[in-house]
Parts: C-alpha cells; structure tokens; sequence
C-alpha cells in the first residue's frame, strides 16, 4: 500500500510539473542542463561507449559524494582495468566536477524516480551492479532493480540527525526499500544503528569507515593549483584559505580580515565560493567592505598584487590546500553543515571551522578531540583564532600534524568496501 501510494504521488507531481518544462528551458542552462537525461534519454553517441558492458553504476548526489565516488571507482578500475564505470549525479556541480576528475567512462544526471523513467534508464545502461554513495534512497531505482536480479549497494553511509528525525516517520515504508538492498556499509556505530533503526535488516549493515579520508590529490589539479599558488605566495605573508564558503559568510570573513591585518600585515587571504555563480556577491561583499579583491582568473592590475583574492575556478581547491598556512572551512559559520576537513589535513594545514558543522558533525568531533583543528563560535572568536595562527608557526604545524595522523589513521574504507561487498564482481577481460 505505501509503495502504491509513493507511486501515485510521485506520478501526480510528475504530470503536475510538465506545463512547466518550456520554462526551465528559457530560464536558461542552469535549469535545464540534463533535464533530457533525468527523464532517461540518453545521448546514443555517448552512450555507446558502456552498451553491452554491463558497467558498475555509482550514483553520488553532489560533490562530496562524486569525491567519495572516486575513490571507489579508482579502485575498482585497478583490479579491472577493462570495468566500465557510469558516475550519475542528482546536481548539475556534482556532474561537472565528476566530468573533470575523469575518473568514470560515463557521467549522467539520475533519472527521475518515476517507475517508466527508471524502466527506460536500467535498458539503456544495463548495469551489473548499482552503488549509491551515502544515502539517497530512491525507492523505485531500487526496487527496479532488485526485480532484475542486479545487486544494490549503499556504501559510505550515513543519516544525518535532520533526516533521522523523518526517517522515523516513515520507517515501515523505508523498511521495504531497504528489505531490497543487499548490502550497506556504514562510516561507523553511530550510524549502524541509525539504519537498522528505520528498517535495514540487521545482518546486512556493516561499519566500514568513511571512504572520504582516503581522499588524494588529482594530479592535473595539482598543477593548476600550483600555478595559482605562486602567484598568491608572498615573501614572508601568512595566508588563509577560506574554502567553500557560502552566502552570509564572506561578509564574517572580510571583517575579521580587516581586524587582523591591522595586528598583522603579513596575514593575506583566498576566498574560493562554494558555488561559482556567487562570484559577483562576493565581489560585492569586498566592496561594501572596503577589502581590495582580486579575481585569480585575472592578470593583476599595474603588476600590484592584492592582499585578497578569489577562487574563480572549479577543481582546484582541495589541491590549493598545500600552498595554505591556515583553512577556514566553509559552511561552518552559518547554517550549512561544513564541508570535508579531510583535504586541507591531507596537506597538514591547521583548520578552523565555526558551530555549524552538523553535516560532518562525527568527522569535525574527532578533529577536535585529537587536537586537529579549533572550533570557533563567533566573529570575535574568529579573529582571535586566526591572528592566534598567524602569529605561531609551531602551534600551526602542531595542528597539521595532529590533522594529518588522524587521517592517517582512517584511511582504507575503500579497500574495506569493496573486499566486504565488490569482491565477488567478476574481472573483465581486457579485449585486444
């Protein structure tokens, strides 16, 4: 009866929403880029490459799950260099960021989860196996699927305290669903028990880790970010990279600038936007700041380097980490949920996030109880902190240190996922 009822709904709105497709089109490629592909049409030249192969599909929702996704398909590729690999993503980033990491044969948008949809998709892509990347549960993907014999997977999972609290609610539907799914490996107990709590079978939930701290630098990323940063290194200047900031955040960040640069003339500051279409606000922001700002796409004016400089390029940032002294991680000083700490302690830079990191709530307690990193929880704590930094080489690389054993010590849930779960995927033979 429930899976009747979500079937009805999902079917109303689908028809309720066709009037307004033309709309998408003329409000231009932000929303209707691969509309055509959610509703299961796919490109015949492009998909050809997988036809016939019966690909392993990974679907991650958005960035940090096309990054996790990596890991996983990276892996799979070396123990099957001939394995096709289909990446499909729910946002318009997460596929352009899986397009440029090149990590997957194929990168799609998802299908819709209405029934017809999901039918057409599985013929034209064929998989031999679907990994979902955390926790979108898309109930007619699934049960599509687990109907064709075809194993579904739920790797790198997790359910958010938010989520929780609704899952509850619908527990005896989620139950079935995931009555259908053949295996989940969870980050840890926490969320083990969340799981079997809304309906996952018991025998079938296994902690495997947090595939993100296995997070490695990309190497034509690795040059790009090298080119940018000789040109923000300065002689004797202490930089911060505030990564993957939101809106209400640069407004904090240009005023503590300005705070601690008149304790410290060395202090110096990249900005990089989570989304690159906020580039003009953030502008906007330096201006009503009086911050001097300059985009790093840009030649700087007269040969006169500014103190400030945005990040105005997709893919760089996680490797620009290595040319920091500080990171000041995004989200965390609104409402947001933080963004992953792994990358920024990868390169043994000292981290400071604010009170708002509930989407990496586990990953950012165990940074503050290994001493990796200094929570801050107001603007005036913001400053202190930073100028605290920027005046302390040692406590600076005491940080990073402490950051980069601890992700040391969390590495190899990729390998952990694939030997519990992927083991049993048949090699593909190379064709010559």
């Amino acid at each position: 009866m429930a899976y009747f009822l979500y079937n009805f709904i999902v079917t109303a709105v689908f028809i309720a929403c066709l009037p307004l497709l033309p709309l998408l089109y003329l409000l231009g490629k932000r929303f209707s880029e691969g509309l055509a592909e959610r509703f299961g049409f796919y490109d015949r030249g492009r998909i050809i490459s997988v036809a016939g192969k019966n690909p392993v599909w990974i679907h991650a929702a958005s960035v940090g799950e096309v990054r996790a996704a990596s890991h996983l398909a990276r892996e799979l590729k070396q123990r099957s260099p001939a394995r096709k690999i289909i990446v499909s993503t729910f946002t318009a980033t997460g596929n352009r960021i899986a397009r440029q990491m090149g990590f997957a044969d194929l990168v799609l948008f998802l299908p819709l989860d209405v029934l017809w949809i999901v039918r057409r998709a599985y013929a034209r892509i064929d998989p031999s196996v679907l990994i979902i990347v955390e926790t979108e549960i898309w109930p007619n993907l699934i049960s599509e699927l687990s109907s064709k014999k075809i194993p579904v997977y739920l790797l790198n999972g997790r359910i958010s305290d938010r989520a929780i609290r609704k899952y509850r609610l619908i527990r005896g539907f989620l139950s079935g669903v995931l009555s259908k799914v053949d295996g989940i490996g969870v980050q840890d107990e926490v969320m083990r028990d969340r799981f079997i709590e809304v309906g996952a079978p018991s025998g079938r939930v296994h902690v495997t880790g947090n595939i993100k701290f296995d997070w490695q630098p990309a190497g034509q990323a690795e040059e790009a970010a090298r080119v940018v940063g000789r040109r923000i290194r300065r002689e004797g200047a202490v930089l911060c990279v505030a990564g993957s900031t939101h809106e209400g955040e640069e407004e904090m960040i240009f005023s503590a600038y300005k705070k601690i640069v008149e304790r410290d003339p060395r202090f110096g500051l990249v900005v990089a936007p989570r989304h690159m279409n906020r580039i003009g606000s953030v502008e906007a922001a330096a201006a009503r700041a009086r911050v001097p700002i300059e985009r790093l796409s840009v030649p700087s004016k007269g040969g006169i380097e500014a103190p400030v400089y945005i990040l105005d390029r997709m893919g760089v940032l996680a490797s620009l980490y290595r040319h920091a002294d500080i990171v000041l991680m995004g989200g965390s000083l609104v409402p947001v949920g933080g963004h992953n700490l792994v990358e920024p302690a990868y390169y043994e830079k000292p981290i400071v996030f604010g009170p708002y990191m509930h989407n990496f709530k586990e990953m950012a307690a165990e940074f503050k109880k290994a001493g990796a990193a200094v929570e801050v929880r107001t603007e005036s704590e913001l400053v202190d902190a930073l100028a605290a930094l920027a005046s302390d080489a040692p406590r600076r690389l005491e940080l990073g240190a402490a950051a980069k054993r601890l992700v040391q010590r969390h590495q190899g849930a990729t390998r952990r996922n694939i030997e519990r779960f992927l083991s049993s995927l048949e090699p593909v033979p190379v064709s010559h």
